[in-house]
């Protein structure tokens, strides 16, 4: 389970922020059984799991749904440019925080209003997509939870390679409309560069562009994949777990919910995980704290798992010294 960092020393900031005034007023109304409205926007479907954990969470700081708080859950059709009305009927409808997950639902959001709290759910790379002036000090009216996924990048290949001994060619599985995932290729084809691999790369976001990728990767006979992080990942896990076995390619991703579809291995932090501590910033929010003033955290801890029947279909027989590593094996 990730570990927020230092969660008791976050200060509660009342006035001085555009934000300020609304959060003041829920603060104050906040004993009076005031029914409190929480947005959840996603690029695709959030799962279950994350949709649990997020109302678990909140049900843990004192936010019951059909007592005192109303969950608006919300994706586009297609993409946010096809489908703006998903985010700007949400901000229209004066919520009282809205929880977005991943990168190109924070541009949307972070587009249509700039007063309304927003708290990130599994964000890669907060700063550098201007989201936020720093994790420590986020100014403006976006907080939240951060995800290292560039980072993993490297770790994934890495793995990957102890896996196929004799690798050369590595396939690497892209969704160009995601603005972080140029980050994470870069990391990747970098990683693969100084393992003397040759790297292939392929676009894909929707089932029938994974269906497409997977072929074109086992055409150039490459020896196993990459999937770089992205809901659309998430969303499509069953389809690409199936497109993968049936190229008979060995693949890797940081999600644990494509392990349990079917894929080889994840390696990263836990998207449920990432939703409940959403709502630990929600409640502050709530209770006056100003977005500006709430550190962004980070996750510290990472699960490695391991689907051992997928190993077996591909013909793959993994190491020793990682199933001792792994935190899960499936068998």
């Amino acid at each position: 389970m990730a570990i927020c960092i230092g969660r008791r020393q976050f200060i509660a900031v009342f006035g001085g922020a555009a934000v300020a005034g609304p959060l003041a007023a829920l603060a104050q109304q906040g004993d009076s059984g005031r029914q409190v409205r929480i947005g959840i926007v996603a690029p695709v479907p959030p799962t279950p799991d994350m949709l649990k954990a997020f109302r678990v969470a909140m049900r843990d700081h004192g936010y019951v749904e059909g007592q005192n708080l109303t969950i608006d859950v919300r994706w586009p059709q297609g993409t946010f440019d096809e489908d703006p009305r998903a985010v700007t009927d949400l901000v229209k409808s004066n919520v009282d925080v809205i929880v977005a997950w991943a990168t190109p639902t924070i541009i949307a959001v972070h587009r249509a209003t700039s007063t309304i709290p927003i708290v990130m759910a599994s964000v890669g790379d907060p700063v550098g997509s201007g989201f936020v002036a720093s994790l420590a000090r986020p100014g403006g009216n976006i907080t939240g939870v951060s995800a290292i996924t560039s980072d993993l990048s490297a770790k994934l290949l890495g793995l990957l390679v102890q896996m196929i001994p004799g690798m050369r060619r590595i396939g690497l599985v892209s969704n160009s409309y995601n603005p972080n995932i140029a980050l994470q290729l870069r990391v990747s084809e970098d990683a693969a560069r100084k393992l003397g691999l040759e790297s292939h790369v392929v676009e894909a976001r929707t089932a029938e562009e994974f269906g497409r990728g997977f072929a074109k990767l086992k055409a150039v006979n490459v020896d196993g994949v990459v999937v770089l992080a992205d809901p659309a990942v998430v969303e499509h896990k069953r389809e690409i777990a199936e497109f993968a076995l049936d190229a008979k390619l060995p693949t890797a991703f940081q999600r644990r919910e494509n392990v349990e579809a079917g894929g080889l291995f994840s390696y990263g932090s836990n998207i449920a995980n990432e939703f409940k501590d959403a709502a630990y910033y929600v409640d502050r929010i709530l209770k006056g704290a100003r977005p500006a003033d709430l550190p962004v955290e980070q996750p510290t801890q990472f699960d490695f798992v391991i689907n051992i029947k997928t190993a077996k279909m591909l013909g793959l027989e993994i190491p020793h010294n990682l199933l001792v590593i792994a935190d899960e094996v499936i068998e």
